[in-house]
């Protein structure tokens, strides 16, 4: 695993997320200590089924949504 220092993720976040993105595992130190790891997402993708109840559930909210509520994040999630 390669260490990248914290200064240098913040001037050359760029090419420190295309190497991350490339597969490259990254451990960002600070002051010469391991501070975190980068690392890439696995890619998942939804089957068809989740895909239709996910594009359900936003059409339900868009659509029962009052007008005079401000939407807040936790509507998005069932409870």
């Amino acid at each position: 695993m390669t260490a990248v220092t914290s200064r240098e993720v913040i001037h050359h976040f760029s090419a420190i997320a295309a190497r991350v993105a490339a597969g490259e595992d990254l451990t960002v130190t600070r002051y010469g200590k391991p501070l975190l790891k980068l690392t890439q997402v696995p890619q998942t993708e939804a089957s068809p089924k989740e895909r239709e109840a996910l594009i359900q559930k936003v059409l339900a909210i868009r659509m029962t949504g009052s007008l005079g509520k401000k939407f807040e994040r936790s509507d998005a999630y069932d409870d």
